[in-house]
C-alpha cells in the first residue's frame, strides 16, 4: 500500500513564508549593497575633491598673493612713469623709487623668494640694468643681489634668462613653468609682467619668484588615506612634480595612459580610475590651479574601497540577522495567507520598480483581502497622481505648451542624440511683441489672451515640432526631421500671416519677433546655435519696432 506523506498546514505556511522571507532578505541585501556602494562612492568622491580643493586653494593662495604683489609694483611703476618724460624712465631716481616700493611689497608677500625690475639691454646698452633682491634661506629679509648680466646668455637659456626673454616674447603677464634658476640655484615659479612705453617700446620686466621647493614640500607632505599622495602636474610640459624624502624637487614624465585619461576626462568634478604599472588600480582627481597647472591626488582603489567593504559586510550581517529573527517569528505565527501574501509581495515589488499598472485583489475575505484592496486603490491613486505631477511639471499652465522644464529636457536629449535623431535641426527663438503695452492698456485678461493666441499660432505654424513657452513672453521651437526640411517655407508663412487682431480685442495685434539658426551649418553645438537664433530674434525685434515707429 502506498503511503502519502501529508504535510501539515503549519508546515506549508512555514515553508512558504520562510521562502518568501528569504527572497525579501536577498532583495534587501542587494539593495543595501547597492546603496552602501553608492553612498561610499559619493563619500569617497567628496573627500577626495575636498582634499584636492584644499590643496589647490593653499597653492593658489600663495600664487595669487605673489601675482597681486607684482601687479601692485607694476601699477606703481606706471604711475611713477607718467610723472616723467620717457627718457627719464631710466634715471636713477625712478629706479630707486621702484626698488624701495618693490622690496617693501615683497617683504609683506608670503612665499616670495625674489623681486626684480630689469631693463631691456637694447635700450640701456647694459645687461645688468635694474635691480634684484632675494631672500636667502638663512635670512628672513630680502637682500640686494648683483643682477644677472642678460647679455652673457642665450635667449634659449631658461635657467639663466628665461624670466626675461619668455615674457618679452609673449608680450603679456604670465606664470612661467617651474624651472631651476641657475643664477640663485633655486627651483622656482615666477610671475612676470613686461613693461612697455606708450609708443610700444619694450622697457623691461617686473617679476617675483616663489621657491617651488617650499610649495612642493607642503603638497607632498599631505597624508591622503594610508598611502595616497598629492602632486603638482604640468600638462603643457607633461611632467609630474613631487619631492623626495630629503625635500628635493623631482619630476617625471606623465605616461601616455594617464595623460590621455586626464585630457579626455569630463573635468566636472569627476574621479578617474587608472591602472598602475604594477597592475593595481588607483583613483585620481585633479583641480586646475591659477597658473594653469593641476593639483593631482592619487589614492589606491583598495584603500578607498576599504570602508565600503566593511559597510557592505555590516549590511549583509544585518540582513542575515533580520532574516533569522523574522524566521523565528514566523515559526510562532501561522496564518493561512501564503498565496495572497506571495502575490502581494510580487505586486509591491513591481510597484517599487515603477510598474503601477498591475492589480491584484485577494478573495480570502479576511484582512489580507482588505490589504490587497487598499494596496490596489493606493496604486491607482499613486498612478493618477504621478500622471498629474508629470503633466504639471512639463506643461505650461496658461498655454498648454511645454514649459521651461520640458524645454531643458529636450535640449538634453538633443545634446545626447542617442538615436542619431538630431544630426541636423533648427532652433527658432520667439518673443511676443507688445505684451506689456497690452497689459497696461487693456488689462491682464487681454494679455493672457494674447499669450494664448501666440501659443496657438506658433503651434499651428510649426505643427509636428516641439514648441515651448520658455518665459513670460518667450517661446522656442525645435525643427527636425521632415519639418526641418521645409523650415524656410514654414518661417515665411509664420512671418506673413501673424499680424491679425484678437477676436475679443480688435486693437490688439498678434506680433512675434523671431530668429532661426541651424545645426550643424551655423553652430558647433546647441548653445552656439541658440545664441545665433537669439541674436537674430533681437535684430528682428529692433526692425519691427522701427517699422512700427515709422
Amino acid at each position: 500500500m502506498l503511503r502519502y506523506t501529508k504535510t501539515s498546514l503549519r508546515g506549508k505556511i512555514l515553508k512558504t513564508s520562510v521562502l518568501a522571507l528569504l527572497v525579501l532578505a536577498v532583495l534587501l541585501g542587494t539593495i543595501s549593497v547597492l546603496v552602501v556602494d553608492r553612498l561610499s562612492e559619493e563619500d569617497s568622491k567628496k573627500i577626495m575633491l575636498q582634499l584636492c580643493e584644499r590643496e589647490a586653494l593653499k597653492f593658489d593662495n600663495k600664487m595669487n598673493l605673489v601675482r597681486h604683489s607684482v601687479e601692485i609694483i607694476y601699477e606703481y611703476a606706471e604711475e611713477l612713469r607718467e610723472l616723467q618724460s620717457d627718457i627719464d624712465v631710466y634715471f636713477y631716481e625712478y629706479e630707486r623709487h621702484i626698488k624701495e616700493f618693490a622690496v617693501a611689497v615683497a617683504n609683506k608677500t608670503d612665499g616670495a623668494r625674489t623681486v626684480y625690475f630689469r631693463y631691456n639691454p637694447e635700450i640701456t646698452k647694459s645687461g645688468t640694468g635694474g635691480f634684484l633682491w632675494s631672500k636667502r634661506s638663512d635670512s628672513p629679509k630680502f637682500q640686494e643681489e648683483i643682477p644677472t648680466d642678460i647679455l652673457n646668455y642665450s635667449p634659449d637659456d631658461v635657467g639663466h634668462v628665461g624670466w626675461f626673454y619668455i615674457p618679452k616674447k609673449e608680450g603679456k603677464p604670465l606664470w612661467m613653468n617651474p624651472y631651476y634658476n641657475k643664477n640663485l640655484k633655486v627651483f622656482m615659479i615666477s610671475y612676470i609682467i613686461p613693461v612697455y612705453l606708450e609708443n610700444g617700446e619694450f622697457v623691461g620686466v617686473i617679476g617675483m619668484d616663489i621657491d617651488f621647493k617650499t610649495i612642493i614640500n607642503e603638497v607632498s607632505s599631505e597624508q591622503i588615506y594610508e598611502s595616497g599622495y598629492v602632486e603638482v602636474v604640468d600638462l603643457k610640459e607633461r611632467l609630474i612634480y613631487y619631492s623626495d624624502e630629503d625635500g628635493k624637487v623631482l619630476s617625471e614624465s606623465i605616461r601616455d595612459e594617464l595623460y590621455n585619461h586626464i585630457i579626455a576626462a569630463d573635468r566636472d568634478n569627476e574621479l578617474l580610475e587608472v591602472r598602475n604599472r604594477d597592475g593595481s588600480k588607483s583613483v585620481i582627481c585633479d583641480m586646475k590651479l591659477s597658473n594653469g597647472m593641476l593639483i593631482y591626488v592619487n589614492v589606491p582603489k583598495c584603500e578607498i574601497n576599504c570602508n565600503r567593504d566593511f559597510l557592505i559586510l555590516i549590511s549583509m550581517l544585518i540582513t542575515v540577522l533580520i532574516f533569522v529573527v523574522s524566521s523565528v517569528v514566523i515559526l510562532k505565527r501561522t496564518k493561512s495567507i501564503v498565496y495572497p501574501l506571495e502575490r502581494l509581495t510580487e505586486i509591491t515589488k513591481q510597484y517599487a520598480e515603477g510598474d503601477w499598472s498591475v492589480q491584484y485583489i485577494s478573495d480570502t475575505g479576511d484582512e489580507v483581502q482588505k490589504l490587497s484592496e487598499s494596496i490596489s486603490e493606493m496604486a491607482e491613486n499613486t498612478q493618477d497622481y504621478i500622471e498629474i505631477l508629470n503633466n504639471m511639471a512639463h506643461t505650461d499652465a496658461v498655454t498648454g505648451l511645454g514649459n521651461k522644464t520640458s524645454y531643458l529636457e529636450m535640449v538634453t536629449r538633443i545634446k545626447r542624440n542617442k538615436h542619431k535623431k538630431y544630426n541636423e535641426y533648427a532652433v527658432v527663438v520667439m518673443d511676443l511683441n507688445l505684451l506689456k503695452k497690452t497689459n497696461d492698456t487693456y488689462g491682464h485678461e487681454a494679455g493672457d489672451m494674447l499669450i494664448k493666441e501666440a501659443a496657438e499660432y506658433i503651434s499651428s505654424s510649426f505643427k509636428g515640432s516641439p514648441v515651448f513657452r520658455t518665459g513670460g513672453d518667450e517661446f522656442a521651437a525645435i525643427l527636425y526631421g521632415a519639418v526641418y526640411k521645409k523650415r524656410g517655407e514654414l518661417l515665411d508663412s509664420f512671418e506673413n500671416n501673424m499680424n491679425y487682431s484678437l477676436p475679443d480685442f480688435e486693437k490688439v495685434i498678434l506680433s512675434v519677433s523671431f530668429g532661426m539658426a541651424e545645426y550643424p551649418a551655423e553652430g558647433s553645438d546647441y548653445e552656439s546655435v541658440f545664441e545665433i537664433a537669439d541674436e537674430r530674434m533681437y535684430q528682428k525685434k529692433t526692425e519691427m519696432k522701427l517699422g512700427r515707429q515709422v
